[in-house]
């Protein structure tokens, strides 16, 4: 009778114990934020300031390029006609039509050369503003315990073009909750400083590897 009531006993002091021992891991343990995030990167080079600005910069000088190699295309033609003028088989012709050779050579190198110069030139800027935005996203993930950050598209699907079907159906990200997506917040940060010679140090703006305040901006 002694053991049953030392049970019985038990019972609603082992019923109090257990969500105190609870309450107390709850407190004892790091809180964190998302273990996984999503970043939206077309939506990044979409909206990235400094990025369309750069961009701009080198279609004005692929236009300037283009205007600059009109005229001699014109020069060329205008020999084209000229050939038109001669017998053929003449020594004449002959020699207008190997000046007609050298040029059109000369052309093909040139706007290959520029071609060359305006890819390589393309390719910095992407590779450039792509390591920024690497960069604040770790700094990011490092400071907020994120440890994984995966890249997706939330563009609208176009559902009369099978090729932007079939690249929804091949999607990795299938759902997400909102509050992962921290394509709002890394857009803020990239946006809200300038480089300059010797790295990122504006004295009114923050670097990507300071802590910003983790609001979002409206997507979309």
């Amino acid at each position: 009778m002694k053991r049953r009531n030392l049970v019985a006993a038990l019972v609603p002091l082992t019923s109090m114990l257990l969500p105190l021992a609870a309450v107390s891991l709850a407190q004892q343990a790091p809180h964190h934020g998302p273990v996984v995030a999503i970043l939206d990167l077309t939506y990044i080079f979409k909206n990235h300031t400094r990025f369309q600005q750069m961009s701009n910069d080198m279609r004005r000088e692929v236009e300037a390029a283009e205007n600059a190699l009109k005229s001699d295309r014109e020069a060329y033609n205008q020999l084209t006609q000229r050939l038109e003028q001669y017998k053929r088989g003449t020594p004449d012709y002959r020699a207008l039509e190997e000046e007609l050779a050298k040029k059109a050579a000369e052309l093909n190198l040139q706007v290959n050369i520029q071609k060359k110069n305006f890819l390589e030139q393309e390719a910095k800027i992407y590779y450039t503003v792509y390591q920024e935005v690497i960069d604040c996203v770790k700094y990011y993930s490092d400071s907020s315990g994120v440890s994984l950050v995966l890249r997706f598209n939330g563009d609208p699907v176009d559902r009369n073009d099978p090729q932007e079907v079939l690249k929804e159906l091949n999607k990795s990200v299938i759902y997400y909750n909102r509050s992962i997506d921290i394509t709002p917040i890394i857009l803020e940060r990239l946006n809200s400083y300038q480089p300059k010679a010797g790295g990122y140090s504006n004295a009114n703006q923050q670097a990507p590897g300071q802590t910003l305040p983790p609001q979002g901006l409206p997507r979309r």
